[in-house]
């Protein structure tokens, strides 16, 4: 694993043209971009080229704190490059694990912290964009810069199936589609997938309490897609058959505002209909929950 520093503008490099995020929310989408020098993918600061960032490496954002398109506050944040995309005059960085600095650090703050060190002596030098290379001496500069500051921002703990629902989104459309045309196919971990839903939903259906292990089926909220983050025991609900085969089409789907059961039109008149509003221990992770709501309202 490497470290870099991306010095990057905030209009332009960050997500949402956002600068100064309030919360990890804001920068969700986890996309920036920064200035690829054609001489040499990253710099260090002994003036030697170093490599580009790749997956695995850590990153620390600092937004430019002026600028004709920037107002940002200095480094904000650090973050784990997920992907790397080469483009003509920029890199395209996919991040997660984004953690937001309880106060952004400026030059001047750098500079009254530790004036000695080089990798602030360049940055102080150099103001325009870049993609430093970090030694171990320049991250214990950082890392000390970050301690000063007030340290790293604590919010709740991150929701690893959001993270893959959204590097997933194409490969979710095509799931669904698939799903709605009833194609079934044999794939690894099946097995595993429904024992630990019987487990984690004590062998009921979520929504009738049917205990009938013939009846029962695992479902996939988020459909399978061959990401490992959507075979989690909360992506998972244990459902009856033909409740199964509802909630894949989001006839069904649970209410994330009062976990209970909310019924398309579609099924009034129907013994479904009876289902309405009863409330369930779904156990699911929120993001999952939102994603197949979100599904149910635009089919209604």
């Amino acid at each position: 694993m490497s470290d870099f520093l991306l010095r990057i503008n905030g209009d332009t490099r960050c997500p949402g043209g956002i600068n100064v995020p309030r919360t990890p929310e804001d920068w969700a989408v986890g996309v920036f971009f920064a200035k690829r020098v054609r001489s040499a993918p990253s710099t260090r600061v002994d003036g030697t080229k170093g490599a580009a960032p790749a997956p695995g490496d850590r990153v620390y954002l600092w937004i430019i704190e002026s600028g004709d398109n920037s107002r940002g506050r200095g480094l904000t944040a650090v973050a784990t490059v997920d992907a790397v995309d080469e483009e003509s005059d920029r890199y395209r960085l996919l991040v997660s694990g984004l953690a937001l600095l309880r106060n952004p650090a400026s030059v001047d703050r750098a500079v009254a912290s530790a004036p000695t060190a080089r990798i602030v002596a360049e940055i102080k030098r150099f103001r325009p964009e870049r993609i430093w290379g970090l030694s171990e001496a320049d991250v214990t500069v950082i890392e000390q810069l970050i301690a000063g500051a007030g340290g790293l921002q604590s919010f709740p703990a991150t929701d690893p199936i959001a993270d893959a629902l959204r590097r997933n989104g194409e490969g979710i459309e095509t799931a669904i589609a698939q799903r709605k045309q009833a194609w079934i196919k044999p794939r690894p971990g099946q097995a595993e997938f429904r024992k630990a839903a019987f487990e984690r939903h004590r062998g009921q259906c979520v929504f009738t309490e049917t205990d009938v292990a013939e009846a029962l089926e695992a479902a996939h909220v988020i459909p399978h897609t061959g990401e490992p983050e959507f075979e989690r025991p909360e992506n998972s609900l244990l459902l009856r058959r033909d409740v199964h085969a509802l909630f894949d089409l989001f006839l069904l789907s649970i209410d994330p505002a009062t976990a209970s059961i909310v019924v398309s039109r579609k099924l009034d008149g129907s013994p479904y209909e009876d289902l309405r509003k009863t409330p369930v221990d779904h156990q699911l992770a929120r993001s999952a929950l939102e994603f197949h709501y979100q599904h149910f309202l635009e089919t209604e």
